[in-house]
């Protein structure tokens, strides 16, 4: 792994654990064991972090919505996997999707980043909406409003449940959730 790639996957599981403004280059510097001018030649800025972070989070999570697809043609398989991925992301020590926990920083980051962070939930948010329309065709799902206003509330819903779910540090109320909310759209 490169020092690059270090840095990068340190700022992501700092920014997953406690927000955006809550390390510094100095926690990134104590953890992988290099120099903090080491990180400002990867990186000149923290919003230079910021964006490279969202940049990839996107692009794998691009990859990971390609990948349901692939693997799936039920509608309401794709939720289901789609919702593991909120799971995934939480993993054992209750982190946060990075979009999430910049979304509450949003007020203090420069465009480059917001741009990221927006692109993010529009992905997400197309993903289901889709999904959510061949899930109406295919009369295994059921709603009473556009599947692009479902996919809001839908994505809303489920970084809602990764929140409630931190704040109790209790994975199974994330699960819970997570189920009940696909459950409610079910034909």
């Amino acid at each position: 792994m490169t020092t690059s790639e270090q840095i990068m996957n340190t700022a992501t599981v700092l920014l997953q654990k406690h927000g955006f403004n809550a390390f510094s280059y100095s926690d990134i510097s104590k953890l992988i064991g290099i120099k903090t001018a080491s990180i400002h030649y990867h990186y000149p800025s923290k919003y230079d972090l910021g964006k490279s972070v969202m940049e990839k989070y996107r692009l794998m999570h691009k990859a990971a919505l390609k990948k349901i697809d692939a693997e799936s043609n039920s509608p309401l398989k794709k939720l289901q996997d789609f919702a593991d991925l909120f799971s995934c992301t939480m993993g054992i020590d209750y982190r946060m999707c990075p979009c999430g926990m910049l979304t509450t920083d949003i007020s203090t980051l420069p465009d480059s980043i917001k741009i990221e962070v927006q692109g993010f939930y529009i992905d997400s948010e197309t993903w289901l909406a889709s999904t959510l329309k061949e899930g109406l065709e295919n009369e295994v799902l059921k709603f009473d409003m556009s599947p692009g206003d479902c996919a809001k509330t839908l994505f809303a819903s489920f970084e809602g449940a990764m929140l409630s779910a931190r704040a109790f540090e209790d994975k199974n109320r994330l699960t819970k959730s997570l189920k009940q909310i696909i459950k409610l759209i079910q034909a």
